[in-house]
Formats: C-alpha cells, structure tokens, sequence
C-alpha cells in the first residue's frame, strides 16, 4: 500500500513524517512537496535515508506535477498537509490562497478520483480500502463568543481569505465524497505550536523579538483567545484517524489550552527568564507593544474535541506547560 503525504516538509507535516518513521506499515511513503520558505528538509533528511520513503518535489496547485505524482506512484491514501496558512499573508495575497488551498485540493480530488473511482462511482478492488485525508482548521467556522464551541456539526462561517480557502477546499472535499462516492475524511485542529515552527507565527515570533531584542508587536488588546494543541498530540490524533478513522467522518481535535494572546505571550515570556535568568525581569515584558488589529481578526476559537481521542487516552500525557517550556527552549537553541 502506498501514501501520498503532500506538504509532507511543512510542520505539522514533518513532525507526523518523524512520528511515524518507525512505525508504518505502507510499502512506500510519498512525500509531496513545494520545498517553499515554509518547508524543512534538514530535519527530515534522515528519513529519506529509509527504503519506504521517498522525496519528490512538486506544487498542488500544478495540475501536471500532481498528475504526474499519481500516474507514477498510484498512492491508497492520501493525507493532505499542504497549505499556506499565515493568515496576515492571506490578507495581503489572497489568490495564492485560493491557488493553493482551494484549487490545489481540488487537483488532488480530481486525480484521486480518475484513480481510485471506476465508470460505475465505485471503488475499484485494488482500492477498497483507500481514501483522501483533509487536514483542515477550526478557522473555518469563524469566530467565538465565550462559553461556546464549535464541533463537527457546526456551520462553516471564515472570515479571513485563508480561512475561505480551506473552506472551500473542505467543501470540495465533502462533494467529492457525496457526488463520485469518494472516501474521504477531514480533521480540524486548534492552533499547533512546537519546534521547528515557522517564524512568521504567534509564539516563535514572540520568542524572535526577545532574542532580538525587539519590540512585541500584539493586535489590539490581545484579548483574542485562541485554544493550543502541542504539535506531537496533534499528530498522535492524525495517527489515530489513520488507523481506525471512518470514511465520511469528520474529527475535531482541540487542545483544551484556551489562553488570551496577552496572556500566552506574558507566560512565555516568564518561562524565558526562568530559563534564562540574570536578566531584567520586566525588560521582556516592557517589550509587548499593542499594534492596530488585524483585518477580520476572529475573537475566539475552540474546539469540542472528538470523543474517540479521549477513548483512546492518547492526550493525558500531554502538558501544556512543559511542551512550551521545550518549544522555547528549543527556539532559544537550549536544547536540540
């Protein structure tokens, strides 16, 4: 059996890459990737290394490059990690957004079909048991008040051009499933954080300014709320879908680590000077600088997360705090 991993050196993507390295029993393991300022080949190299796993560079939203990637390798499954997903960049560039995101999903849909669906709208016997995995965000159903949260029912509502993107992607997805009886999956998250994330994001940004000695730059009041899920529990949850997930399910998976932008950026950077101490201990916090906010800036986001992940238990090591003190110190280049 073969997997298609596209967005594959990305980083949610190159951890779940370095999760299941180990541990897979798929006969060849396709990564798929643009190799853009977003992506991270060093950290994965190792891995090329094995037998079962190959490299091969190409953009979704080039219908000749995701053909060829399928005529080639004929994958079973499909799990789709590729996106741009700054939101700010989305704002100033929203075509590459939709190129991407939305038509690029598309192109994946329409190749896994002319593979997978016979003239009758029925999987082929060598692909009984295949299907299309959608990494989506809780960012598609909008903005929260409090006391409130958003489920695999709940409707979709984006506000920002990325949001929009993976919406549409996501309703892709579900047509393509309804419409030529193609399995499919989709999982949304809250926001990841961990190693190797990219700069232009909320907490490695924070963590630059202090090793910048520049100032923090937060919308608003930076009362906005956003809920974090650790990287690795993330891809414990993709890996569980994996394994025993439902085509034409959807899964939410939430982190339960509702914290204020203010409030997540304060800790931080108390966890610095803990881990860093002599300094002047209010020198970090005097950095924080309320800046105008940002356009269609959603309020709050949460997630009920799918029962399944609590049967399985597969977060009850997890703790908020220490997977940020280790993602600090990472960025702080304490640990390796």
């Amino acid at each position: 059996m073969t997997i298609l991993i596209t967005g594959g050196l990305g980083f949610i993507g190159g951890h779940f890459l370095r999760k299941i390295k180990d541990k897979n029993n798929f006969d060849q393991i396709i990564v798929f990737d643009k190799m853009t300022y977003a992506s991270n080949y060093i950290r994965v190299k190792s891995i090329f290394e094995k037998n079962n796993f190959l490299l091969v560079k190409g953009d979704i939203s080039n219908k000749d490059d995701v053909q060829e990637v399928f005529q080639t390798h004929k994958p079973n499954i499909i799990i789709n990690f590729a996106a741009e997903s700054h939101v700010d960049s989305s704002i100033i560039n929203p075509e590459l957004f939709l190129d991407v995101n939305t038509k690029g999903t598309l192109n994946l849909l329409i190749e896994a079909k002319k593979l997978w669906i016979d003239e009758n709208n029925t999987l082929k016997q060598q692909f009984k048991k295949s299907f299309f995995y959608q990494i989506s965000t809780d960012e598609v159903f909008g903005s929260l008040s409090h006391n409130s949260y958003f489920d695999e029912k709940s409707p979709y509502s984006p506000n920002s051009p990325y949001s929009a993107s993976k919406a549409g992607a996501d309703h892709f997805v579900k047509a393509f499933q309804k419409t030529f009886n193609l399995p499919t999956i989709i999982s949304y998250s809250s926001n990841n954080f961990g190693p190797y994330q990219n700069e232009e994001k909320f907490i490695p940004k924070i963590i630059s300014c202090v090793k910048k000695n520049e100032d923090i730059p937060i919308y608003s009041d930076g009362s906005n709320i956003r809920d974090w899920i650790y990287v690795e529990d993330h891809c414990k949850a993709i890996e569980l879908i994996l394994e025993i997930g439902k085509p034409g399910e959807e899964y939410c998976i939430g982190g339960s680590n509702e914290m204020s932008n203010l409030e997540i950026c304060k800790l931080i950077l108390k966890i610095i000077d803990k881990l860093i101490p002599g300094k002047n201990k209010n020198a970090n916090m005097d950095r924080i600088k309320f800046v105008k906010d940002r356009k269609g800036h959603d309020f709050r986001y949460a997630l009920k997360t799918s029962k399944i992940f609590y049967d399985y238990e597969i977060f009850h090591n997890s703790s908020f705090k220490e997977n940020l003190k280790f993602t600090i110190s990472h960025f702080l280049n304490l640990k390796k």
